[in-house]
């Protein structure tokens, strides 16, 4: 050994055979959603549409529409106004929009979510807080559709005993069934 810690070359071990490099995925695999993570930082205020793949945590706050090939985080403090859809979207943070994903769902103890949720699994820890409704079915193309706003419906009240049975005529006459309301159409993109 020299001065200055040079080593001798006959100590050193020999050179290790360079790795192969790596081979490119065949067509038809399923897609590597985990590419790399990205961050939306705290102090971002991002407005518009957002589209790729890979995983994204947000932190801070984001309005318009965002499709992913991967997982989305909202992370707590986050808040998101617009529409999501993901592969999985775990939630800690405010939403209000609707979200879908291909495989689940997941509200954390401290999610506040107003809005709709289309996916074929969800989970809802305690603590979290939901107000809109839930479309679930096995599909993996399932995105949210709200139903048409038709005009309302009347809804009777049915009375059942004596008081009942005095009004409709005879004690043994059976009043008829109320008209079902008319099916909305839905349509599955």
């Amino acid at each position: 050994m020299g001065l200055f810690g040079k080593k001798d070359e006959a100590a050193l071990p020999p050179a290790a055979p360079a790795p192969a490099p790596a081979k490119p995925a065949a067509k038809g695999s399923q897609k590597n959603t985990s590419l790399a993570t990205t961050y939306i930082g705290k102090n971002l205020n991002i407005k518009g549409n957002i589209s790729g793949e890979g995983s994204i945590i947000i932190l801070g706050s984001f309005e318009g529409k965002f499709h992913l090939d991967g997982h989305l985080k909202v992370a707590q403090g986050a808040e998101i106004k617009g529409n999501l859809r993901a592969t999985n979207i775990y939630v800690n943070g405010k939403i209000d929009g609707e979200i879908a994903a291909t495989e689940k769902v997941q509200l954390e103890n401290t999610a506040r979510m107003k809005g709709a949720i289309a996916t074929p699994r969800i989970a809802f820890h305690e603590g979290a807080m939901f107000d809109g409704e839930i479309k679930m079915s096995d599909s993996n193309t399932q995105a949210f559709k709200p139903a048409a706003a038709g005009p309302a419906q009347a809804v009777k009240p049915v009375a059942t005993g004596p008081a009942q049975a005095a009004k409709s005529g005879s004690p043994g006459q059976k009043q008829a069934p109320l008209a079902a309301a008319p099916k909305k159409k839905e349509t599955v993109v």
